[in-house]
């Protein structure tokens, strides 16, 4: 929903073709001198967002942000949500835009354009161009305005970049399998193969360092009042069996920014919404297998099947890689037993109400952890 809010200028011309709306304002000098017009009444627009632009029921507080001067005007402003953008370009350079919270579910957007002089009697035509649909990088690009730089999955310039090769590669699968279930279960076994070295890596050094506590439990024990001797003693055990302390953690490090970007791409593609994959009607929503007759705590009239088959991978998972785990303080081997139960809850708890998709992907990831686990310790 548009509405233009001048009452005295005259709209021309409206079209409007799939999200867009061409507008054109005509402003006309009746008078018989020459004069200035930059209205800003002629350029402002209410913009409607259908699930609201609010937080705990009130309308959204934008956070002050210092002014910027931009030498060639600014050609285009929009906002975003998770899936859905409201964009509005100019026809010409603004000087500045302005948005402002109205109500839950409003936004008063306002271009200052540039000054124009208007001779008598004559008129001076205002067009602009509005976008108004799902944040698809294939039809913002066809539009050929620039308004395909509004996806933007993070400020971090890595992050960005990873995110968008990520939905580069997912839509290039679904090209060749065009399901987005299918494309889900593909993107994890291109990431899973892509990152093999560094898991395999970082699992197998985990298990050296197991190996190593009794001894190093022997150490701390001789050395409880020597720090200096335990860490030089306990450095020469590292490097007798060729462990790096770092092993397990480095490798995980440079996985998240893939993880992290991930993440993104599953949260906000359009694509997802109303995608049906086997039993799921919607991959941007919960699975919702069946609903219960009344509502239940904590997880409500839902029953959601893919986080309880995540919660059932990860404790297999987190049995296999304690099953060789050598422990010899009986406190450690509890808090063992304990993350071992209930890791795998608190996951499934978190993930309950997420999307599907998203859901989907991380119980793939997990089985393929498991399947890794499986093979190191059948090795050793």
């Amino acid at each position: 929903k548009i509405t233009n809010l001048s009452e005295t200028s005259n709209l021309k011309d409206v079209q409007i073709q799939a999200y867009i709306i061409d507008m054109s304002n005509l402003s006309e000098e009746t008078k018989k001198n020459p004069s200035i017009s930059r209205d800003k009444a002629l350029n402002e627009y209410l913009v409607s967002a259908e699930s609201g632009i609010k937080r705990k029921g009130g309308a959204y507080k934008f956070k002050d942000k210092e002014k910027e001067s931009f030498s060639e005007g600014v050609e285009w402003v929009g906002f975003r949500d998770r899936y859905y953008c409201a964009l509005i370009r100019p026809s010409v350079s603004a000087l500045g835009y302005f948005v402002d919270p109205i109500q839950s579910d409003l936004l008063k957007i306002t271009y200052s354009p540039q000054e124009v002089n208007i001779g008598p009697e004559e008129s001076e035509n205002y067009s602009s161009v509005l976008y108004f649909g799902p944040e698809n990088l294939d039809l913002l690009k066809g539009y050929d305005l620039g308004f395909e730089k509004v996806r933007r999955y993070y400020r971090f310039g890595l992050f960005d970049a990873i995110a968008k090769a990520i939905y580069q590669i997912m839509h290039l699968l679904h090209k060749v399998i065009p399901n987005w279930g299918v494309s889900i279960l593909l993107i994890s076994v291109v990431i899973y193969f892509s990152m093999y070295p560094l898991t395999m890596k970082s699992m197998t050094s985990m298990k050296k360092m197991q190996s190593l506590q009794p001894k190093l439990a022997k150490l701390r024990e001789k050395h409880k009042n020597n720090p200096q001797k335990l860490n030089k003693e306990m450095m020469g055990i590292y490097k007798e069996n060729g462990v790096n302390p770092l092993g397990g953690c480095l490798p995980m490090v440079f996985q998240m920014p893939v993880f992290i970007g991930l993440y993104q791409v599953l949260w906000r593609d359009v694509s997802f919404k109303g995608a049906s994959f086997l039993w799921i009607k919607d991959l941007s929503q919960p699975d919702r297998l069946f609903l219960f007759p009344s509502s239940l705590p904590f997880i409500g009239n839902e029953f959601n099947l893919l986080p309880i088959v995540m919660i059932v991978v990860m404790f297999f998972q987190m049995k296999l890689s304690s099953k060789n785990m050598v422990a010899t303080d009986p406190a450690q081997i509890a808090q063992q037993k304990m993350m071992g139960s209930i890791m795998p809850v608190f996951m499934g708890v978190i993930f309950y109400r997420f999307a599907s998709g998203l859901t989907l992907y991380f119980t793939m990831f997990y089985m393929f952890s498991t399947f890794t686990q499986w093979k190191i310790t059948k090795k050793s």
